[in-house]
């Protein structure tokens, strides 16, 4: 685009240019990027476990979305009646059956025993007693092991998971979202948990439907505090409609709570102006958008207009929705957030539900001012990766990363896909991989990275770590348990069914690497809010360490600097939360450097023994 400015008799006129260029809409047959599936060898059992969902009239009338099922109709071909008095189901009973689990369930990575390596954690649904959350211990040599005595094995309707150390003990805690309740799990230090909910929000649990959450130290205090959000009220239906869901229901406040540095939080939202106006929300991430040194808030919301809350360093928020240009009114689920075409700037991107397409934006303006005081925050949609939205169209999508899968020096972008129920056909769909082409645009190579060699499955979460520490950023997937049908009332067997998908990244590449994990001081322990720079010959890289992104879940705390044929790592500067900056130079490459505000970087290390 070319700008050309003007002043004519005092007034200034501003004409724009837009040079189209052809956008180019290959799939690459050949890539450096491959992965293979390794879960089975890796030990992980986990099935994920959902009966057979039913559902409401709901969106456009198109293939892949579910049309026309009233409910009553279901209640009555269903025989779904309660066994007392042959009453049928109320609402909220026949969404327990049927609708909430077809939303979960959330992963993360982390370490729980501060061994350096990455611990898998698995949400599940509600169902018999064997059927809880799990953990798995990371080996070291590739392969995990279940820990059935953990303490967060968790027996709630799960729905979502974050990570964060929310009391600075140098161990990383769980907060776990379900329908009804949510859970703060303290980690012990000694390969356990204890529920200490009741103590920390002391104002008690509200009765809610329960989304993602995301942890950010929104007042800059040195400790971290939690958004959690909300998803459909059932009460809230006007009369006229007719059972859409979840459109035609209304949606619940969000809940930030302020962290009151003693282990205990305080509900804040009213204050603080973030209570996102009951709208039916998925998932949230904090993040400087506009650079200022506050993290700001984005929202995901399902059918309601997404939101944008711009940070005014005093405790409260601006709502910046509409200007911002991330307000539609999609299905929106999952967030990834990176510089994909290195302008050092923080773009996005969100999936959508089926025939919405996933939107990827670009941050074009942080530095202007209404006010003279508070910067704004203005993206737009990015139309130079065809591809990516006609082969995203048919999906609905939900966990999705940007993350440099072949250390080229440049972020590459996947989906984690599957449907929601068959009536309009098999509810499993393909994952999705893009590679960058060194300036922002994406190509597919979801076939030739292997990518599609595992099938088709009901795919929730995607997480990411490099899981067996050798340079290559891995992924997990979590896979819905819900029963699989062909659209015409037949069952489908899957002996995949429920198990989820582990992507050992096996790219022949001779690429480096660099991977940057950090510890507050002034700043929360975790250092979320932290932006790293990374300097290597004429390559510049900008990356930010945030809670929250992917689709309830948490990836691994640690970032992935790829610096190409680059043989040194020229200058690391890191900016922390709390406002101070360090700079290192002359660091060699392929290995994992671990620093401490205001004290060492240490090389080689992936973790503070004692510390």
């Amino acid at each position: 685009m070319t700008r050309i400015t003007e002043k004519l008799g005092g007034v200034i006129l501003t004409a724009m240019i837009v040079l189209f260029s052809t956008p180019d809409v290959r799939t690459q047959n050949k890539t450096q990027i491959h992965f293979r599936d390794q879960r089975e060898e890796a030990g992980i059992n986990f099935v994920h476990y959902a009966p057979r969902p039913r559902w409401c009239e709901i969106g456009p009338t198109v293939q892949g979305a579910a049309t026309n099922e009233g409910l009553e109709l279901v209640f009555r071909a269903e025989k779904e009646f309660w066994k007392s008095g042959d009453r049928l189901l109320t609402l909220e009973e026949f969404a327990h059956v049927h609708l909430i689990k077809m939303n979960g369930s959330g992963a993360a990575w982390l370490d729980y025993d501060r061994d350096g390596d990455w611990d898998l954690y698995l949400v599940n649904c509600q169902g018999e007693g064997n059927i809880t959350n799990a953990l798995y211990e990371n080996l070291g040599d590739g392969t995990f092991r279940k820990n059935g005595k953990c303490g967060a094995d968790d027996y709630g309707e799960g729905m979502a998971v974050s990570v964060a150390d929310y009391n600075n003990d140098g161990y990383p805690d769980l907060f776990v979202t379900n329908y009804s309740n949510f859970v703060l799990y303290r980690n012990n230090k000694g390969k356990t948990f204890t529920d200490v909910t009741s103590k920390a929000f002391p104002g008690g649990v509200k009765d809610w439907w329960y989304g993602g959450s995301t942890w950010g130290d929104y007042d800059r205090d040195g400790d971290l505090d939690l958004y959690v959000t909300s998803y459909v009220d059932f009460s809230q239906r006007p009369g006229n409609t007719s059972l859409r869901f979840p459109m035609d229901f209304g949606g619940r406040q969000n809940i930030l709570y302020r962290n009151n540095g003693d282990g205990t939080f305080t509900d804040v939202t009213k204050s603080a102006g973030v209570g996102d106006a009951a709208r039916k929300s998925m998932n949230a991430i904090f993040c400087d958008f506009n650079d200022d040194g506050w993290p700001d808030l984005f929202v995901t919301n399902d059918t309601d207009a997404n939101s944008l809350y711009l940070n005014k360093g005093d405790g409260t928020f601006k709502s910046f929705s509409g200007p911002s240009g991330l307000s539609t009114t999609d299905g929106s689920m999952g967030i990834a957030v990176g510089d994909f075409n290195g302008d050092g700037k923080f773009d996005l991107v969100y999936t959508n539900y089926a025939a919405e397409v996933n939107v990827v934006a670009q941050l074009v303006d942080n530095q202007s001012s209404n006010d003279g005081k508070l910067r704004n925050t203005i993206f737009v949609h990015d139309f130079e990766s065809p591809l990516v939205h006609k082969m995203s169209w048919p999906m609905v999508g939900w966990g999705t990363g940007l993350y440099d899968l072949d250390n080229d020096g440049d972020l590459d972008l996947f989906f984690a896909n599957g449907h929601l129920n068959s009536v309009s056909g098999d509810n499993r769909q393909l994952n999705l991989l893009f590679e960058n082409d060194g300036r922002g645009r994406f190509f597919d190579i979801s076939e030739a990275s292997g990518v599609w060699a595992t099938g088709k499955r009901i795919h929730r979460a995607a997480i990411f770590a490099d899981y067996d520490n050798d340079g290559l950023v891995d992924i997990y997937v979590s896979n819905n348990g819900q029963q699989i049908e062909d659209g015409t009332g037949n069952t489908i067997d899957d002996k995949a069914k429920g198990v989820g998908v582990l992507y050992h990244n096996e790219s022949k590449t001779k690429n480096n690497w660099l991977k940057v994990r950090l510890e507050g001081t002034k700043s929360n322990r975790d250092a979320y809010g932290a932006k790293v720079k990374v300097k290597a010959a004429d390559l510049s890289l900008v990356q930010t360490l945030v809670s929250g992104t992917g689709y309830f879940s948490a990836n691994a705390k640690e970032l992935y600097f790829g610096i190409g044929t680059n043989d040194w790592v020229d200058e690391i500067e890191v900016k922390w939360p709390s406002g101070e900056t360090q700079t290192f130079k002359k660091i060699k490459p392929n290995q994992t450097i671990y620093i401490v505000e205001r004290g060492k970087l240490h090389e080689n290390t992936l973790v503070l023994a004692g510390n």
